[in-house]
């Protein structure tokens, strides 16, 4: 087995909007660049922004404010939409591969293979999970999965109730069938959560924009504290949350 150890920073829900306001009284530009620049972000293989880098509609300056400060980063990047982001608009500012009026795609380093899911109309389309169950088996070692919704409930009663991934059981009809899947990493809930359905772990990032109490059934505002996740994929995967 292969002795290198895969560090991925994941960024996600960060929420940028179309200049240098404040989003909901929060400094979100500011949160981002404590994310990116963090020290536990040093010499990353790869950087993952799981979706709603934009604020609410999609807003052209957020892309470009993101893409203007990738530029200083040195690894390779992959990118997926999340329920606020428009492709359209993204694919004007970012290398994102589409099929089918989709962002899903399968991306390989240092031999090691990882796929992403665009859930951002809040599903996973038919067509992505044939095409995953085409794909997954293909690879003979572990894998790894992104996507922007938890394919599963979080325990967040705001979220769970409100903005869960509509398909969530077809969906994990498919992954439950891939036994080198073990891990799935995603954004979505603006709060950590580690889950397992079957056999699946399932790690949910907290967004750089602001923290949801996940003890009330209604929105109620934690912390603007930013948050990001680390994943170290060697002969197994590890992850560690920063805020």
């Amino acid at each position: 087995m292969s002795s290198k150890v895969l560090k991925i920073g994941q960024i996600t829900d960060i929420h940028i909007g179309e200049d240098e306001n404040l989003v909901q009284g929060i400094d979100v530009r500011k949160n981002f660049l404590t994310a990116l620049n963090s020290e536990s972000m040093k010499d990353i293989d790869l950087l993952v922004l799981s979706g709603d880098l934009a604020n609410e509609n999609a807003e052209p300056g957020a892309y470009r404010y993101i893409a203007e400060q990738l530029k200083g980063v040195k690894c390779p990047v992959c990118i997926i939409p999340g329920n606020h982001d428009s492709l359209d608009v993204m694919v004007k500012f970012f290398d994102m591969p589409v099929k089918n009026g989709k962002c899903y795609f399968r991306y390989d380093l240092e031999g090691k293979s990882m796929f992403f899911l665009d859930s951002a109309i809040g599903e996973v389309s038919r067509d992505q999970l044939d095409w995953l169950e085409e794909e997954v088996p293909k690879v003979d070692g572990e894998v790894i999965l992104f996507m922007h919704h938890p394919p599963c409930f979080c325990g967040h009663k705001f979220m769970d109730l409100h903005y869960h991934l509509r398909n969530m059981m077809e969906v994990q009809q498919v992954l439950s069938k891939f036994k080198n899947l073990n891990h799935v990493f995603c954004g979505h809930y603006h709060s950590e959560h580690q889950m397992k359905f079957s056999h699946i772990h399932v790690h949910a990032a907290p967004p750089t924009q602001m923290q949801i109490d996940a003890d009330r059934p209604y929105f109620k505002l934690k912390s603007t504290e930013p948050g990001w996740q680390v994943i170290y994929w060697g002969d197994s995967v590890k992850t560690e949350v920063h805020y």
